[in-house]
């Protein structure tokens, strides 16, 4: 760690740029201690850094630090200042550091370009220098471009497990593309996030598209399409030509869609004829009491779910009732949100609204 610090100082008076403080205080930390520093948590969002956030030149100078560098597995950037041109430099890093695992850029200012370049950092052989396994992009304007290119990176990628997607700004061709390299090639990536695309057209091809991929990918373990507009026909495609036909994913994201009563038959469907789903998110629909009465009446037909959120579907006394009698006769899933206790013959149980 001592080499690392001396490493670090150096680079930032090259570079003219300040250390970052909380970076010293942990590397001194280790040093005192003996240990070995495995995480740089450097979150723009903590105490610390809130109000002197991670700049350009100081990412460049902690990037040609970390270059050499066997010991750190864990780098955490996320809500910084970090731009294309920020990224650039951890994309170079990515090629030739041999232990960073999992990189966490959340709410920065990464683009296109940028993204571009983490891309192409991740589709070299053995997933960059040391293959990267978790790669967190959630709030930045990645956009079509740069989902295009992740997605092309999907294709060739053999070490990513973990990416995050969420509120990127994806579009439908992104989307799309990212669908059919799960549904074509990858087989590597455990979990997915694309939540709250933007999207212009109520045809759901992006549900289409990865229905087609569920159908047939065994390597997916989670997947988050919250605020994808999805609607009851789509939820219908997502079952049918999906769910139903896999039996590896354990948990399913599709909060804050347009789901109404008319999805409850093919929710239904879903934890009757699916065995391996153990969480099933659905808040803020509009699946109302009627829907609610159809997966509630689904729930003793399944074994393996743990976790049902029905929150914000405008349930009242008859769905609550439904659920009631679901969990009376399936004691194994828990439904969470807002709290009701329903009594049984001989537990308590949970139900939220």
């Amino acid at each position: 760690m001592e080499s690392f610090k001396t490493t670090y100082t150096e680079k930032c008076r090259d570079f003219l740029c300040e250390p970052i403080k909380p970076l010293l205080d942990a590397l001194e930390a280790a040093i005192a201690r003996g240990v070995v520093l495995s995480t740089i948590k450097l979150n723009g969002n903590s105490k610390d850094l809130f109000n002197k956030r991670v700049e350009y030149m100081q990412v460049f100078a902690l990037s040609e630090a970390l270059h050499d560098n066997n010991t750190v597995t864990d780098l955490d950037l996320s809500f910084n200042n970090i731009d294309d041109a920020g990224v650039a430099t951890i994309a170079r890093l990515m090629k030739f550091n041999k232990s960073i695992r999992r990189i966490s850029l959340q709410g920065n200012s990464i683009g296109s370009d940028g993204a571009t370049k983490l891309a192409e950092s991740l589709a070299e052989a053995g997933g960059g220098g040391g293959g990267v396994e978790v790669l967190n992009l959630n709030f930045n304007p990645i956009g079509e471009g740069g989902g295009q290119e992740i997605a092309k990176m999907l294709r060739n990628n053999d070490t990513l497990k973990i990416l995050d997607l969420g509120n990127t700004e994806l579009g439908m061709k992104s989307l799309v593309s990212i669908a059919t390299s799960l549904n074509e090639v990858n087989r590597t990536l455990v979990y997915l996030d694309v939540e709250n695309p933007r999207l212009y057209s109520v045809q759901e091809e992006g549900t289409l598209h990865f229905s087609r991929c569920l159908a047939v990918n065994t390597a997916l373990k989670a997947v988050k399409l919250g605020k994808h507009d999805m609607r009851d026909q789509g939820c219908l495609t997502l079952v049918s030509y999906g769910m139903v036909n896999n039996m590896t994913l354990t948990t399913l994201d599709l909060r804050c869609n347009v789901l109404s009563e008319e999805s409850g038959p093919h929710l239904a469907r879903l934890i009757i004829e699916n065995s391996a789903l153990t969480t099933l998110a659905l808040p803020s629909n509009n699946i109302k009491d009627n829907g609610c009465v159809h997966v509630a009446e689904a729930l003793p037909h399944n074994h393996t779910l743990t976790s049902l959120d029905m929150s914000y579907n405008h349930i009242e006394e008859k769905g609550l009732l439904a659920l009631a009698e679901g969990m009376r006769k399936n004691t194994s899933v828990r439904i969470s949100s807002k709290t009701v206790a329903c009594l049984s013959d001989d537990n308590t149980h949970t139900v939220d609204t």
